[in-house]
């Protein structure tokens, strides 16, 4: 057995946030952002869903080392989370650790499809509340159209329009996804009406974006992530849950005004905003507008490759 370890990309959800847990299809990238895992013989800490994990797949191809040391330096900035699906990359990377270090070829579909399933009971096992689809783009890569309903999922890949400007920004604030998902499940819980309504609301939308972005029609993507902005600081406002809080609606305010638009990538309430435009110098303008505002845009890559061996 030769051991060898595995990276795996982060993620920016493009569409799809609360309204994926509810049935609709969420699009999401792989971005160029990577965390890594290597073999180690010491004994070192190992976070919950990498040791999950590791069982897991220990269990599906065999004997591995028993540790590993993980790499999440490029989904930070001074130790603090991006909010690019740092946990589900880690989960990602250590399926494909286990598996690479067996001889399965991590370009083989079926090889992808069962690391996918480990990875993805990993993190379930210390994040239920979690649909999956950045699990998903950490193992496959590339731009994906993600479905749950249940237990069954449906994840397809994508090609990005070819017009479309993708721009990453973050607030320089970490968010607590765990904390906004309990305040919208206590609207659930104590409105049901209410809460069936937005969801109802955020799944037309995400269906337009995701169809809109699959027929390859720019600026339908850019106006559906407009309304998708508005339905998730609807959404925030019905259950007091700051999921386009001060920094984000920051960001959503100036891609408006560049012709563009922009929403959260992710619950909200801190991390990144995706800003999506039709035209490159919008985008580098709007980017200029952010630095000027204390904003942070982060230089990445879309549609970035998957689990690799390192």
């Amino acid at each position: 057995m030769n051991p060898i370890g595995a990276s795996a990309p982060g993620k920016a959800l493009l569409c799809g946030e609360y309204a994926v847990l509810e049935g609709a299809p969420a699009v999401v990238s792989a971005v160029d952002r990577r965390v890594s895992v290597t073999w180690s013989d010491q004994a070192l800490p190992m976070p919950p869903e990498v040791a999950a994990t590791l069982e897991l797949a220990r269990f599906e191809c065999g004997e591995v080392p028993r540790w590993l040391s993980l790499d999440v330096g490029a989904l930070q900035h001074d130790r603090i989370k991006l909010g690019l699906g740092s946990s589900a990359a880690a989960a990602a990377a250590t399926a494909a650790a286990v598996f690479a270090t067996h001889g399965h070829d991590l370009d083989d579909p079926e090889s992808l499809r069962r690391i996918f399933a480990c990875a993805h009971r990993g993190h379930a096992s210390v994040a239920p509340q979690g649909s999956g689809v950045d699990v998903a783009a950490s193992s496959f890569g590339g731009f994906l159209r993600f479905v749950r309903v249940g237990s069954e999922l449906d994840v397809r890949p994508l090609r990005a329009p070819d017009e479309l400007v993708i721009r990453l920004v973050w607030t320089g604030h970490a968010a607590r996804t765990s904390q906004l998902l309990t305040e919208v499940h206590r609207l659930r819980d104590h409105d049901r009406n209410q809460y069936d309504w937005h969801m109802a609301r955020l799944r037309q939308i995400c269906a337009a974006f995701a169809a809109a972005f699959e027929a390859g029609r720019p600026g339908d993507v850019v106006s559906s992530a407009a309304s998708y902005a508005d339905a998730m600081r609807a959404l925030g406002a019905a259950a007091k849950a700051p999921i386009v809080d001060k920094r984000l609606g920051r960001i959503v305010e100036l891609a408006g005004r560049f012709s563009g638009s922009a929403k959260p990538s992710g619950a909200g309430g801190g991390d990144v905003a995706g800003a999506v435009f039709t035209d490159g110098h919008d985008a580098t303008s709007f980017e200029k507008a952010c630095k000027d505002a204390g904003l942070h845009p982060i230089d990445v890559s879309w549609g970035a490759a998957g689990v690799r061996a390192c």
